[in-house]
């Protein structure tokens, strides 16, 4: 690639249509950057491993997880507060890394906006402290952001559609020329993994049951054409997302419909009237429980989406990415997306452990359109 010089949201709500991709980054078990992670999903390389973390019953938990000597490779300051270990260690310099690959293809001068998307609070998950992870990624020279700039969501795998809805205003209401968007997530540590229902980690007796993973995935967004990533003559751009609440997630006692992300659903595919949908790329991890409401959301939806589309789940290859899942996931349909000259439109979904669900268009266009439109 190369640069040129909802309940809550819908096309109607919002000032404008799209905004543009100018830069993606990301690091996960099976590729330390966007193009090594789409070649290896493409290829079905799986990082999964059997880990020396063990559940309450003395089962070994199997996770995805980042080569070690990358982390330990890295040479850069890091100001380590008052809990640092592995899992601060690790989110840290995926963050630092990832978002290094998103703003690179770009020079930016001044301080721009970052909306990060953060895990979902817990009372016993010891999640890294919002404040530590700024003020590292605000540490680094070529990282153009500053701790006063910077916005959380803490909604989990739901988070960066969330964060989106977010950068759609700081773009055309704040007139902000970029804004950076993602997050980065692990789940080692025993206070993150004994937060979770036993049953739903991978062991050899639990199959019903996801792989926690790791990874950070950032995209610079723009309102600029002249800044979107292109692959002959051609950019991504991105509509407004559709999110919603279901009331009978994962953690709740209400029955499970699937409403709400057939509702967010709708909402991504308001006013589309292209070619049909090729490609969806889903945060579905392993669990049966989400595939319930994919397969409600896709029959009422349907007249949106080519018989033969696809359906993609990455994490069967890099394990549950957690707050990082949406921004990754994006990242991937883009690229894939610039490189397949069949592939023209995708939708981007991913669900929280709660409520949260959220949805996302991406389209692919001419250099020569978005500049008559802009």
């Amino acid at each position: 690639m190369q640069t040129a010089q909802q309940s809550r949201t819908s096309p109607d709500t919002q000032p404008q249509s799209q905004v543009y991709i100018a830069g993606i980054g990301m690091l996960t078990p099976v590729g330390v950057n966007t193009a090594m992670t789409a070649a290896s999903i493409q290829a079905g390389i799986s990082q999964y491993a059997v880990s020396e973390y063990y559940t309450a019953d003395d089962q070994p938990i199997t996770m995805s997880c980042a080569p070690e000597e990358l982390f330990t490779a890295m040479e850069i300051e890091i100001d380590e507060g008052k809990c640092y270990g592995e899992q601060y260690d690790h989110i840290i310099k995926m963050a630092i890394l990832a978002i290094q690959e998103a703003v690179s293809q770009q020079s930016i001068k001044d301080p721009i906006p970052l909306i990060l998307a953060m895990p979902e609070p817990h009372p016993d998950a010891g999640h890294i402290e919002t404040k530590l992870l700024v003020k590292n990624l605000a540490m680094q020279d070529d990282i153009p952001i500053s701790a006063d700039q910077v916005r959380t969501i803490h909604t989990g795998r739901a988070a960066g559609i969330q964060a989106l809805e977010l950068a759609f205003r700081y773009l055309y209401e704040a007139g902000a020329d970029f804004v950076l968007i993602g997050g980065s997530d692990s789940y080692l540590s025993y206070s993150r993994l004994d937060a979770l229902d036993t049953e739903r980690l991978n062991t050899p007796i639990n199959m019903d049951s996801f792989v926690p993973g790791e990874g950070a995935g950032f995209l610079l967004l723009t309102r600029h054409a002249e800044h979107a990533l292109i692959e002959n003559e051609q950019c991504i751009v991105l509509h407004p997302p559709g999110i919603t609440e279901e009331p009978g997630h994962i953690n709740s006692e209400e029955p499970h419909l699937g409403e709400g992300l057939d509702q967010a659903f709708k909402l991504a595919l308001n006013g589309h009237t292209g070619p049909g949908i090729d490609t969806i790329y889903a945060s579905m991890n392993g669990e049966r429980y989400w595939s319930k409401e994919y397969g409600v959301a896709l029959i009422r939806n349907k007249d949106c989406f080519q018989e033969d589309h696809k359906i993609e789940h990455p994490a069967d290859c890099y394990g549950d990415l957690g707050a990082a899942t949406s921004p990754v996931l994006i990242g991937l349909a883009a690229a894939n997306m610039l490189k397949q000259a069949k592939s023209t439109t995708s939708l981007i979904y991913s669900s929280s452990d709660s409520a949260w669900r959220g949805a996302v268009r991406l389209e692919k266009i001419s250099l020569s359109s978005s500049k008559e439109e802009n």
